[in-house]
């Protein structure tokens, strides 16, 4: 059936799928990782890595993965939508991704490398120029897309290919223990993509575009906090709180030889950290603040990102407008936008099997209950992160107000911090103003036990973070006690 798919479907994908030039970098790294993904199970002791380095003006792509069986090379090349992999086990399944970079050089190569020390290379070129010129003339209307492939591209076999050998000698050392892997050439590349590699902050956006681990400061025990406990869980191989899934699998990749990291560090993270589970399809990493809900243009870890196989599926520009076509948010796109950048949040969903991305892989593709009620839970996340901003901004505006009483400043309070509560997975006071103690001895009874109280809770809830952050015995029946002996020793 193959031959009755019509040529005119490159340029759907090309054009409407992938309009970005930022995805090729997506969709060759992708599909690195799930050949990454097998060659671990099969090799588990070897250096596996991504490779992506500019030369001149070429683009180039290396793994040291599975690659492809050298008898299926022709046919998995010369095929469009025909992929073998499996939906849950990989990231792409729709077997298109890897014409994403046809709009985006004058030539595009595809390396399979069968035997690295035998010198043993299958290539496939497709000559994007003469692609080009068969679609602006109109002769592609009246092809098919094997006859079209079959134009403007050529498979060659080699024994012995130097000039690919010279190529990839920088990263000879990967093939020490791995024999296969997988070469993307992307020569003569456009201005629009040239433009886009060229950008100030290029680096950043692979940082939170491709599948990385987290800085080192993020995973190094600190004395005074558990940081590290929660990001080293997102990346771990252990399950995550009863997901089977690992969350953040993240692979060696570097761009220029620089190694590539999620660019969220100590000091991008706000007064507290959380994290839940959105009714096992996701984990919801969250971090904020209790003094106020507000953006700081000089932190980049602001706004909401999600993520599938821990590779960047959109943010809250994408995000946001969708939950309101669905009537998940009740306020303004641009309101809420705005809101929503005031914290900063990843989301990974773990649930490949009932939720997937759409053809564009940008976002959930809602087609089933599953993906609705998902984004349900992701709009409600949203709204409480907009009830906990507009209600702490009328607590701290009525303190200004001297008119303001006793009993509605509370009530206010009392609002915010049942807000706050709303995006924490444990109690949340507001941090309160120092109180001068001649003023503190004029207030009523009913005010002085509200301030010890917070006092004493705020103090109460710092112990108790360095006590669970010290003990290495733990016992469920008697931890209390454990912890008031503990009390009177520090």
């Amino acid at each position: 059936m193959q031959e009755r798919v019509g040529a005119s479907i490159v340029e759907i994908i090309t054009e409407s799928l992938y309009d970005k030039p930022i995805v090729v970098f997506r969709e060759y790294v992708q599909n690195s990782a799930d050949s990454l993904r097998i060659a671990e199970s099969t090799s588990p002791t070897s250096e596996l890595a991504i490779k992506i380095w500019k030369e001149k003006n070429s683009l180039y792509f290396l793994d040291n993965g599975t690659g492809i069986a050298p008898e299926a090379f022709e046919s998995t090349m010369g095929s469009i939508a025909d992929s073998s992999k499996i939906r849950s086990k990989c990231i792409g399944y729709k077997g298109i991704g890897r014409l994403s970079g046809l709009s985006y050089c004058q030539k595009l190569t595809f390396v399979n490398i069968v035997d690295y020390k035998q010198d043993h290379f299958q290539t496939y070129t497709i000559d994007c120029q003469k692609y080009t010129s068969l679609r602006k003339s109109g002769e592609i209307n009246n092809l098919q897309f094997a006859k079209l492939m079959d134009l403007i591209s050529v498979l060659e076999d080699y024994s012995d290919a130097s000039k690919i050998k010279d190529i990839m000698s920088p990263y000879d050392y990967l093939f020490k223990n791995c024999n296969t892997g997988f070469l993307v050439i992307l020569d003569e590349l456009s201005p629009v993509l040239n433009a886009t590699i060229n950008e100030k902050g290029f680096l950043e956006s692979l940082s939170w575009l491709l599948p990385v681990t987290f800085e080192e400061e993020m995973l190094t025990p600190n004395e005074d906090d558990n940081v590290h406990e929660l990001f080293s869980d997102l990346s771990s191989k252990t399950p995550f709180s009863n997901i089977s899934s690992i969350p953040a699998k993240s692979f060696n990749i570097s761009y220029n030889n620089n190694n590539i990291r999620r660019p969220i560090k100590r000091k991008s993270l706000r007064g507290y950290l959380c994290k839940s589970n959105l009714d096992q399809y996701a984990v919801c990493v969250h971090t904020f603040s209790n003094s106020g809900i507000a953006i700081d243009s000089k932190n980049s870890f602001s706004g909401i990102r999600m993520y599938i196989d821990n590779i960047l599926l959109c943010d809250e520009s994408e995000l946001i407008p969708a939950l309101q076509q669905f009537g998940m948010i009740s306020h303004t796109v641009s309101e809420t936008i705005q809101t929503v950048r005031g914290i900063g949040a990843v989301i990974y969903i773990v649930d490949k099997v009932n939720i997937s991305a759409n053809a564009r892989r940008t976002f959930i593709d809602v087609t089933d209950e599953d993906s609705f009620d998902f984004l349900k839970l992701v709009g409600e996340f949203v709204e409480n992160v907009y009830q906990a901003r507009y209600a702490l901004s009328n607590y701290y505006s009525a303190k200004k107000k001297e008119e303001t009483t006793t009993e509605n400043l509370n009530d206010f309070r009392e609002k915010a911090e049942n807000a706050l509560l709303k995006l924490a997975s444990y109690e949340i006071t507001i941090e309160e103003d120092t109180v001068p103690a001649k003023d503190f001895l004029d207030l009523s009874p009913a005010e002085k036990r509200r301030i010890i109280k917070s006092k004493i809770s705020k103090e109460i809830n710092a112990r108790i973070k360095r006590y669970i952050d010290q003990i290495a015995d733990f016992n469920l029946d008697t931890c209390f006690e454990d912890f008031i002996t503990w009390l009177k020793a520090n």
